[in-house]
């Protein structure tokens, strides 16, 4: 018995490996928000929930105790209670997110498009289209990342306009925004939208605003890239480095424009890694010295594993990690994307990831493999597992990174990393 509004995903395959899927909802009315003062999901629908490829459905919702209400992916901004049309290319599960100062409620809801065509051949590829990274603060930005082949124009929408086959773009959205890339040739159309998610409030104009957006070790010297977010320059401050927890060296940093980045390195300190790994943090306006807008975001950390000393010789190994999965609606379908990394010393060759839908009957099988390309030390990647539509099944997806142990790693317990579907 369901507490929430919830939709059942049926899938039917056959011995040929040909499925097929519908979809109920069960609709829980005045379902209790799991935490006091949190928007209420009524209810949430999709009609009819199956249509043929070219034909409309309903979206229908009703919310309590929300300041604003979003339908992803690429359907908008509505008020609490209403309908709208969408008639999607390939089925497609609707999110509904309501929000109030409390927090946030979401809903699913999906529509099952039978007749789609497999991929139109001759249309544009894109074989890339990401925003790194995809969760930002008020007033921040994101990079917009694109490649695309056999088009003859390329255009992305809201704000950026027609752009080239591969390049990026510096984007600040105010609010979640979807960003849709359209690539066009003489045989047609290529559409792939992806969220960028704004979070928290803009720092005040008349302030500055530090953050810390990465760190690195070249060697033994660390170095980091410090920003000001802020809308006025910040005057001379410290940044302290912590490895461990524990402070190891500080650095000064002069002034900051409004806007503007800077790289820094703590010339100062010789960094030796202590096996396995350490956790390396970087403080901005260590003391106080510049009043910010924000005084919650001035830090920034990593986890570095190290090399493995074996007898008198030094073994170098590459170590690959999965950072993040995510979905992405494609006009052929939902793809399963994520980032790969590797945190070794020395390029990692080529390898094979995986991707795992739970629950599963074991042995837990991939529905999907991934070639990927060697990657130089400390080097990251975005894949995709281009073959494979994800259709909403099972309750967590989880990639796993080498699945076939084609490398030694400096670490082998860390390739896999899973996310519940919701999370996507």
């Amino acid at each position: 018995m369901p507490s929430a509004t919830t939709v059942y995903t049926l899938t039917a395959t056959s011995a040929a490996g040909m499925s097929t899927t519908a979809t109920a909802q069960v609709m829980v009315s005045g379902a209790p928000s799991p935490s006091a003062g949190l928007p209420v999901v009524n209810f949430f629908t999709a009609s009819p929930s199956g249509i043929i490829i070219g034909s409309p459905a309903t979206l229908s919702w009703n919310v309590s105790n929300a300041t604003s209400v979003s339908i992803a992916p690429g359907v908008g901004t509505f008020a609490s209670s209403g309908t709208t049309i969408v008639a999607p290319a390939v089925s497609t599960t609707y999110i509904l997110t309501a929000t109030n100062a409390a927090g946030s409620a979401t809903a699913m809801t999906q529509v099952t498009v039978s007749g789609a065509p497999s991929p139109y051949a001759g249309l544009p590829v894109v074989n890339y289209f990401t925003a790194t990274p995809n969760i930002i603060a008020a007033g921040s930005s994101t990079t917009l990342s694109w490649d695309v082949s056999d088009a003859t124009s390329v255009d992305i929408q809201p704000g950026v306009g027609s752009v080239g086959l591969v390049g990026t773009a510096l984007v600040s959205p105010a609010s979640n925004t979807d960003y849709t890339l359209t690539a066009v040739n003489a045989a047609g159309l290529y559409y792939m939208t992806i969220p960028v998610l704004v979070t928290g409030a803009l720092p005040p104009a008349g302030e500055p605003d530090l953050i810390i957006e990465d760190i690195s070790h070249s060697g033994d010297k660390v170095s980091y890239k410090i920003k000001n977010q802020g809308g006025v320059a910040a005057g001379a401050s410290t940044s302290t480095l912590l490895v461990d927890g524990a402070v190891v060296a500080n650095d000064s940093v002069a002034s900051l424009a409004s806007g503007e980045s800077r790289t820094e390195t703590f010339t100062s300190y010789a960094y030796g890694c202590t096996l396995p790994g350490d956790s390396a943090e970087v403080r901005a306006d260590t003391g106080g010295a510049v009043t910010e807008g924000s005084e919650a975001n001035n830090s920034y950390s990593e986890s570095w594993s190290c090399m493995l000393i074996v007898g008198p010789l030094l073994t170098l190994k590459p170590d690959l990690v999965i950072e993040d999965i995510w979905l992405v609606s494609e006009i052929t379908g939902d793809k399963i994307y994520y980032k790969i990394k590797n945190n070794g010393v020395v390029a990692s060759g080529a390898t094979t990831s995986a991707l795992r839908i739970y629950p599963c009957i074991m042995p837990c099988l991939p529905v999907a493999n991934d070639s990927v390309a060697s990657l130089a030390a400390g080097e990251s990647r975005t894949e995709k597992f281009a073959a494979y539509n994800y259709t909403g099944i099972g309750s967590s997806v989880a990639v796993k990174a080498d699945e076939d142990g084609a490398i030694t790693e400096s670490d082998e317990t860390n390739n896999s990393l899973s996310k519940p579907k919701t999370d996507l």
